[in-house]
């Protein structure tokens, strides 16, 4: 599994894995539009994903809160709709605070909200392996956790995936003989396969998802976008007229942020400037795909 990652890279697995994505339910034309301002009276609500939109690693988008703060003052709605799973809404409003964004801690909706919500629904005497950087950084999900190694990979019942940062190649395939020997649930916390860095591309637990699937034909559970259930909560969050409201999502990545939102009904922008499909051929990756966005702008 030690292979460069590269924005094609990228762009080929998600494509291998498509026939696993929700499917898409409707294209048309794409126009190219300078930035958000552009179409700023045809939506009520401009919900965000974050790696590749607001932020590029650590560093912050040039001109991103301070488009979000204009949209804010023109009475739009705001909703962050991020795949982190490795932290909770407080660390994330937070992180955000410090990148110059002033997001409330209701506009913000994470892929472990998801998660938490779905982990009511197993046994509370299941025991979870959890893959992610410490054991603080899960000690609010609602279940019997253990921070995932080597040695005790063969005791507990089922794997969450929060954060790959530790993971490594010879862990990964010890749990791959783990569950080929022994089948456990296996939740993943984050889908994207990769994230953008400053100057390249990190791996995400939908990277090691889809791995797990192909070798031992265990189909993990997935929380966060493209998948429903991250729409699903972002309705909640916009109350009882959310389904009246116009709303659009901007997104860096055509299999996760576009082909969600447009499952959802939601209009669609597709961010190429800083994200994951920087310097490709944006017009190829959309035909190939048959993921249309309905907007392409450089940034917000």
């Amino acid at each position: 599994m030690d292979i460069e990652i590269t924005a094609s890279w990228a762009f080929n697995r998600y494509q291998e894995t498509l026939g696993r994505l929700p499917r898409v339910t409707r294209s048309g034309e794409t126009v190219s539009i300078g930035d958000l301002s552009d179409i700023e009276d045809q939506f009520d609500v401009f919900v965000f994903d974050a790696f590749g939109v607001l932020n590029v690693g650590e560093t912050p988008i040039e001109g991103a809160a301070l488009r979000i703060e204009k949209l804010r003052q023109a009475g739009k709605q705001i909703v962050l709709l991020t795949n982190s799973a490795s932290q909770s809404r407080q660390k994330i409003k937070k992180h955000f605070s410090a990148l110059g964004f002033d997001f409330t801690f209701e506009e913000i909706v994470t892929s472990r909200d998801i998660l938490i919500v779905a982990l009511a629904g197993y046994d509370p005497k299941m025991s979870w392996g959890i893959i992610a950087s410490d054991p603080l950084s899960f000690a609010d999900l609602p279940c019997q956790t253990i921070l995932l190694d080597r040695a005790n990979i063969a005791d507990v019942d089922g794997f969450i995936f929060l954060r790959i940062t530790e993971w490594t190649t010879d862990s990964h395939e010890e749990l791959i003989n783990a569950l080929r020997a022994h089948p456990r649930p296996v939740l993943i916390g984050n889908p994207d396969l990769v994230g953008p860095r400053e100057n390249s591309f990190s791996r995400q637990p939908g990277y090691f998802a889809h791995d797990i699937w192909d070798r031992t034909g265990i189909v993990p559970q997935f929380f966060g976008k493209p998948y429903a259930n991250a729409f699903d909560l972002v309705r909640e969050r916009l109350g009882d007229q959310g389904l009246e409201k116009r709303v659009v999502m901007a997104g860096d990545t055509l299999h996760t942020d576009i082909l969600g939102a447009t499952v959802a009904g939601f209009s669609t922008a597709l961010v190429t400037g800083q994200g994951v499909m920087r310097g490709l051929d944006i017009k190829s990756c959309i035909e190939a795909s048959g993921i249309h966005p309905d907007f392409i702008l450089p940034t917000i």
